[in-house]
């Protein structure tokens, strides 16, 4: 008796045949190349947890602008020094990456700490004193 799989339309395994078209080449399914982000808020502050493995410290670049905080980094391709191998497989992706948050409040730079470590970009934002308004009776 013949074997009979049933199609299962949410089966990604097509996107895997053809990344060129359904994504960018030489990505992992299920991934763009910007960058991974986990972004928590405290009552006192908010904190980026980015991955950016493979990326040298000196290479990244953190601008804050009120609320809005951009991430960017370029992580440049290794070329081997022997050109005679061929590539089996190529997934790693090279080149310029960007990530933008805007976060509900706005941010006081000047207390803003970064950390990393392990290829991941730690930050820590504190929010920005607002102005209490009182109700004049």
């Amino acid at each position: 008796m013949a074997n009979i799989a049933r199609w299962d339309p949410f089966d990604d395994t097509l996107f895997d045949v053809f990344p060129a078209v359904f994504g960018r080449p030489g990505m992992a399914r299920g991934m763009d190349a910007g960058l991974r982000m986990d972004v928590a808020e405290t009552e006192q502050s908010y904190r980026i947890d980015i991955e950016m493995p493979g990326i040298p410290k000196d290479a990244i670049e953190v601008s804050i602008d009120r609320n809005t905080v951009t991430l960017s980094a370029e992580r440049r391709e290794e070329k081997p020094a022997d050109n005679s191998a061929d590539w089996i497989v190529r997934e790693r992706s090279y080149g310029k990456l960007s990530r933008t948050v805007v976060l509900p409040a706005a941010v006081d730079e000047s207390r803003a700490e970064a950390r990393y470590a392990d290829g991941v970009l730690h930050l820590t934002l504190p929010k920005l004193a607002t102005v209490k308004r009182l109700t004049v009776h």
